[in-house]
């Protein structure tokens, strides 16, 4: 499933990773706009049974992990969105 699919489709569901993951799709210009403001928000998932962080989601639609939760940018992994559940913003 495209990340696109999983933020639109998932209504009342996930809310707090889909608002997470819209931000990492805008362009890079608003991305940066509103960099500080984010800094705060961190998204954490469980794949393949162990507690990852979300740190990007690219326009092929994988979400990028990594199991470093002080890392901001860059990842480990890159995975199918579907792979993945127990989202929030606690590790």
């Amino acid at each position: 499933m495209h990340v696109d699919e999983f933020i639109e489709s998932k209504f009342g569901e996930d809310t707090y990773a889909r608002w997470v993951l819209m931000h990492f799709r805008l362009p890079a210009t608003l991305k940066i706009d509103f960099r500080e403001f984010m800094k705060s928000y961190h998204l954490f998932c469980t794949y393949e049974g162990k507690r990852m962080r979300c740190t990007g989601a690219s326009r092929f639609g994988d979400i990028w992990l990594t199991s470093d939760f002080e890392q901001d940018v860059g990842y480990e992994k890159r995975v199918d969105i579907t792979d993945c559940n127990n989202w929030g913003s606690k590790v």
